[in-house]
């Protein structure tokens, strides 16, 4: 201990005693400790931390498998009174988010909730902050009683601690508050954040005849349970492997999947179940993604940190001649330089975790454009905080250890007289430098590469037809069902809301849609079409939407064949549909679709007949491959929850406005949400492509400027070696040009050696990318020939400085030597 606090007071004198090389030595490393610290906190709070619950780690979640196949899909309520009986677990807790309006102050605003049953704040050992949990006769019948979130209490009740026993009104129902939930927890399914609890037993009054929970068939609900004492994971999940089995041969038609097998049971511990696992495999691979490019800046930054200190060893070459003369061994030297560069990198450290917090507070305000809340608790905890000390110290230790030992290996003859000679010039010294700048221009150029095709694909897709014109559309989503609306209340408000949208000022089309397209909603239903057979296990469903009367027209939809939709397609009407190309060449094998008959949901209801035939779009995601599609008439495919969608000639913002307020006057019961313009809309599906040029764009200039500052580092360093080499040269005639030349094309050599190597990684690594970019080839050759320009442009500004000082040297000074 006493060794170690002299090698750190030594440290510490050393460090303040040349402060431009400490911070330039804490700044850079601060940049790649920052973002790495940064990012794992994004990985910590999203992968990491486990649920704010008593004792997270005997929490499951419990899947039923969808009728098309995937394994974690949602369960129906006579399903979940079954589960119930498995002694595995000794608590089974049901719940499903569901969206309401709460009334204040004379207007609606659309809330988050999750219906839950009576035993959801039981089995996951949450204790309210104020009031109760739910009891259990309130999951036996109507019970309008609500738990507030801690967030909801302090924005819309001003933290009022009288709120318990207080009404609220939820689509039309008043619900007394009888708890509020602790602050730490904001509902079973992360970085959403639910506004409130109701009783499971009150979904159907929260949602005026969408539900309902006597329908095995109905699969809306999720589970979370807790394992019994002395029960593991795979024990409970053989006896739900046996429950499916009998649940089978009790109910064939409702467990029963499309490949004619049983329908599965998933039990998912509580660190697999933090992602919804159905993305967990995406989520995994872009957190890797983030990982790997902020490793990769943290490596240039340690190539700086470690040029920095093979340069410092050279000018203490005298300093250690002089220690080992006196006796000092060389593991006492290399835990003094270690104990510097340890030194250093925490430093470096707490500068990053510095600039990590501030990084978290920003991305703690970003809201993606989603319809729902998200919201992710990004603060620095004690997991975060150890991972920036464990980084710190690993880099200080791993990429201090080959300056300290080329420093101690040292001609204690040659040190002494400071002759040159040894370590300073040396040719491993040279090798070693050398290949940290290669390795740092290689790192740099990957990175640029990746950030170039990522920002060539934003550009593509900004390109890319979406089968309909997006400018000029603003909308506004409503929900009728929050507003107290029955079905033909609710074909009224929407006939009456598009034609006073149509009387608004600069709009020139107004309807309404069930799922606009390019967003997270869509449907999908089993059908049968007249002139098909189905192949043997062939997934007969069909993705479709409902829309209104002059949708096409609207949305500028070409029609190919047939008409569009009118008011005439109402109740009481024969049932029509439209298809797009892709649904006639794939069932109909090109012939005519119009006149064609096909039923919904099998081949025993009722006829619908296809009225017409537009052209293919896009209508999940802007990389998909053209599909087959259904269109609906909303007025008879009738749904609560719709779009109005105008078109204006002027600005669709203001429009977008226009359509709240006028909404809003028809009925201020029904909640309006979600406004925005098309364009707006658009930046959803193209939000994973954003984020990775984004974060590469932004990690790319940054390992760009440490790359440049390295090579200019080490430029400087060599040309103040060779001063006196310089200085002979331009003696005997050499003119400052040659000077520029020799120095800027040893640089330029350094630099197009690690171009090569980067190159060759790049033409690997970025392959793995591919189905992220849109229109480009991950290997796209004028990237590649981008990023090499600007990185030969930096390079030669780093190597320029230098060589305009070596040019400058005064041999008479130069020569002149002690």
């Amino acid at each position: 201990m006493d060794r170690f606090q002299h090698d750190l007071r030594q440290a510490v004198r050393l460090l303040v005693k040349h402060p431009g090389f400490t911070a330039v030595a804490v700044m850079s490393l601060a940049l790649g400790i920052g973002a790495n610290t940064a990012i794992f906190s994004l990985v910590n709070a999203l992968l990491l931390r486990p649920m704010p619950v008593a004792r997270p780690s005997e929490i499951v979640s419990v899947f039923t498998s969808d009728f098309s196949g995937p394994a974690y899909g949602a369960s129906s309520h006579p399903d979940y009174l079954d589960f119930r009986r498995v002694d595995a677990l000794s608590g089974l807790a049901a719940w499903a988010p569901t969206p309401v309006a709460l009334a204040q102050g004379g207007e609606s605003q659309r809330l988050f909730a999750e219906a839950v049953s009576a035993n959801y704040f039981d089995v996951l050992g949450i204790r309210p902050v104020m009031g109760r949990g739910f009891v259990p006769e309130e999951d036996a019948g109507p019970h309008a009683v609500a738990v507030i979130a801690h967030g909801l209490w302090r924005r819309a009740f001003g933290g009022d601690p009288g709120v318990i026993g207080r009404s609220v009104t939820l689509n039309g129902t008043p619900f007394q508050v009888v708890g509020v939930a602790p602050p730490e927890y904001v509902g079973a399914m992360r970085g959403l954040a639910m506004d409130l609890w109701i009783p499971l037993s009150m979904q159907d009054v929260a949602r005026t005849g969408r539900t309902g929970l006597t329908n095995r068939g109905n699969r809306g609900i999720f589970l979370i349970g807790r394992l019994a004492p002395r029960a593991d994971i795979a024990g409970a999940q053989a006896r739900f492997d046996s429950l499916a089995a009998e649940l089978h041969r009790a109910y064939p038609q409702n467990w029963t999947d499309v490949q004619q097998r049983s329908r599965r049971i998933t039990v998912v511990s509580e660190a697999g179940g933090r992602v919804f696992p159905e993305v967990r495999g995406p989520v995994l691979g872009f957190m890797a993604l983030l990982m790997t490019v902020v490793g990769l800046v943290l490596l240039i930054a340690c190539a700086n940190l470690a040029n920095l200190l093979l340069a410092r060893a050279s000018t203490r070459r005298r300093e250690i001649g002089i220690r080992v003369a006196l006796g000092a061994g060389r593991g006492a030297l290399i835990r003094q330089l270690l104990t510097e560069s340890v030194l250093l990198s925490l430093l470096g450290g707490a500068a990053g975790a510095v600039g990590a917090a501030w990084t978290a507070d920003i991305l703690s305000t970003f809201r993606p454009p989603l319809p729902v809340p998200v919201v992710l608790d990004l603060a620095l905890d004690l997991r975060v905080l150890a991972f920036a000390v464990l980084v710190s110290i690993a880099t200080g230790v791993f990429f201090g250890l080959a300056p300290a030992l080329a420093a101690t290996r040292t001609d204690v003859v040659s040190a002494l007289k400071d002759d040159g000679a040894g370590t300073g010039t040396g040719p491993q010294r040279s090798r070693l430098r050398s290949a940290l700048v290669v390795g740092q221009v290689s790192v740099a150029l990957l990175l640029l590469v990746g950030s170039g095709l990522f920002v060539r694909s934003l550009r593509n897709a900004h390109r890319i037809d979406p089968g309909f014109e997006p400018g000029g559309l603003a909308m506004a989503s409503v929900d009728l069902v929050l507003g107290g609306y029955k079905e033909d209340a609710g074909r009224t408000f929407y006939t009456r809301a598009v034609a006073e949208v149509r009387a608004l000022p600069g709009v020139t089309a107004a309807t309404f849609v069930k799922d606009a397209p390019l967003g997270l909603g869509g449907g999908r239903r089993r059908f049968w079409i007249e002139g098909y057979t189905p192949r043997a296990n062939e997934d007969m469903e069909i993705a479709l939407t409902s829309v209104g009367p002059g949708y096409f027209e609207t949305m500028r939809i070409p029609l190919r064949r047939g008409r569009t939709f009118t008011a005439a397609d109402g109740p009481g009407h024969p049932l029509a549909a439209i298809v797009n190309e892709s649904f006639e060449r794939r069932y109909l094998g090109g012939q005519e679709a119009v006149g064609r008959r096909l039923r919904l949901r099998g081949p025993d209801a009722p006829v619908t007949e296809i009225v017409g035939v537009v052209r293919d779009g896009k209508y999940r995601t802007l990389g998909e491959d053209a599909r087959p599609f259904v269109y609906l008439p909303l007025l008879q495919d009738y749904d609560a929850e719709a779009t109005l969608v105008a078109r204006t000639d002027g600005s669709p913002a203001a429009v977008a406005a226009l359509l709240q307020r006028r909404l809003v006057e028809i009925d201020p019961r029904v909640p309006v949400f979600d406004v925005k313009t098309m364009d707006e809309h658009l930046r959803f599906t193209l939000l994973p492509a954003r984020l990775a040029a984004s974060v590469l764009g932004l990690f790319g200039l940054v390992a760009l400027l440490l790359a440049g500052l390295g090579l200019y580092g080490v430029m400087s360093y060599l040309v103040s070696q060779r001063s006196r080499e310089m200085g002979i040269r331009i003696a005997l005639g050499a003119r400052p040009e040659d000077v520029v030349r020799l120095v800027v094309g040893q640089g330029l050599r350094l630099t197009l050696l690690g171009m090569i190597v980067g190159i060759l990684g790049a033409l690997g690594l970025t392959r793995l990318v591919a189905g992220l970019l849109y229109g480009i080839s991950p290997t796209d050759p004028w990237t590649f020939a981008a990023v090499a320009c600007v990185l030969a442009a930096v390079a030669l500004v780093a190597c320029l400085l230098p060589a305009r000082r070596a040019a400058a040297v005064d041999p008479t000074v130069a020569l002149r030597f002690e």
